[in-house]
């Protein structure tokens, strides 16, 4: 779940630099159709569901 967690930080991370410069990757398009603050939502959620996962589960081995 840890790597879990580092993949959608750094996934969520990645569209919210990529939104703000103007860039977006064709497979993120999808969330620009929901409308500009449903996307932003969708993309934090990513940032702090990830953030979460990794601090509940980073002692695991």
């Amino acid at each position: 779940m840890k790597f879990f967690g580092i993949l959608l930080f750094m996934a969520g991370l990645l569209s919210l630099l990529l939104e703000l410069m103007g860039a977006n990757l064709l497979i993120l398009n999808w969330l620009n159709q929901w409308g500009p603050a449903a996307s932003w939502g969708i993309r934090i959620s990513a940032i702090v569901l990830g953030a979460i996962l990794y601090y509940v589960y980073r002692n695991d081995d």
